[in-house]
């Protein structure tokens, strides 16, 4: 270690430490915010709310046509460019992630920079349309983790514990619904089937047969409706109180799922929703669930509007993923659907 004198303009000395063992700082990522609005202006301006320290808001990307008042006060910003140049200023700026700050009504132009990020390669984070700039509310801290590791840990521990116990608990019950599914219709008492989880991981769920063996061989992949007749007497039986999803307590302890989440759904209708909805991936930030808020709020997907619906209660529990409130909520629901026969 070498120590240096040096003298300033004012006269002073001062001692400089040169350690040539220091290692080098590690490279910032580079964020571009997609919008110029209030919103993105208050990310802008305050980014240490929003991101981590190893990255750096880097400048905006316009969407919008720029009126001549709008260059009064983006002289100030670092405009990187027009949204036409994406490709060019990904590469050229080295970006890696961007918020998507537009206005949450305008759905085919969020549609169509989700689509340029997936295309290449960047990744994005939708600002909540739940948080209003324009009044002074506190934007939820966006980049950040939805939980940290400590929180995690404790998450995963609750559902090993409480999916060991429901496992056990009802053990017994499984011999009666095996040999009442054998009985009601020729086929398997188990099937599995591909599911998406958290960050597009491909599994493979377990539940009870529900509906006929050959339900799909002609029809192909279709969403189950109220009255469906694929659905055999005890497949009824099974779907009012819930008592189909027991075997997913398997997908849950070995970390497949979680406990509470959003519905897991196939690979099929995900790549479907991800073309016809906006922010539809953003539902697979968290492990699906066992029981979720859409699931005990919600009925059957019949429409595609029903999809729509169902994913806002999706987006709201990922944004109070650890409210425990909410969280207890969803259990006691729960508990009271299968008690009651009122599942769908």
């Amino acid at each position: 270690m070498k120590n240096n004198t040096v003298r300033t303009s004012l006269g002073k000395t001062e001692t400089t430490i040169h350690d040539k063992q220091r290692l080098p700082a590690k490279p910032l990522s580079n964020i571009a915010i997609v919008g110029l609005n209030r919103i993105g202006l208050n990310i802008y301006r305050n980014p240490g709310r929003f991101i981590r320290p190893n990255q750096q808001i880097v400048g905006f990307i316009n969407v919008y046509p720029l009126e001549d008042s709008d260059h009064q006060w983006t002289a100030t910003l670092n405009l990187l460019g027009d949204f036409q140049d994406f490709p060019r200023i990904i590469q050229e700026h080295d970006i890696s992630r961007v918020i998507v700050a537009l206005d949450p009504h305008d759905v085919q132009k969020i549609h169509e920079v989700l689509q340029a990020c997936q295309k290449h390669g960047v990744q994005y984070d939708l600002v909540s349309d739940l948080y209003d700039v324009v009044y002074g509310n506190t934007f939820k801290e966006i980049l950040k983790d939805i939980s940290q590791p400590f929180e995690f840990s404790v998450r995963r521990f609750l559902d090993l514990f409480f999916s060991i116990l429901l496992f056990l608990l009802f053990l017994p019950s499984w011999i009666v619904i095996a040999i009442a599914i054998k009985l009601d219709s020729p086929g398997t008492v188990l099937y599995s089937q591909e599911r998406v989880g958290k960050n597009g991981r491909i599994f493979r769920i377990f539940k009870f047969r529900s509906m006929r063996a050959d339900a799909e061989k002609y029809s192909g992949p279709q969403l189950a409706t109220q009255n469906d007749p694929r659905i055999t007497r005890v497949g009824r039986i099974l779907r009012k109180t819930r008592l189909d999803e027991l075997p997913q307590l398997i997908n849950v302890i070995v970390g497949d799922m979680s406990f509470i989440g959003p519905r897991p759904e196939r690979p099929y209708f995900v790549e479907k929703y991800r073309r016809e909805i906006p922010f539809y991936v953003n539902r697979l930030k968290v492990k699906p669930g066992l029981t979720g808020l859409a699931q005990v709020e919600t009925g059957y997907d019949e429409s595609i509007d029903d999809v729509r619906q169902k994913l806002k209660y999706d987006l709201y529990y990922i944004e109070h993923y650890n409210s425990i409130t909410l969280n207890l909520k969803i259990i006691l629901k729960t508990i009271w659907v299968v008690l009651t026969a009122q599942g769908q």
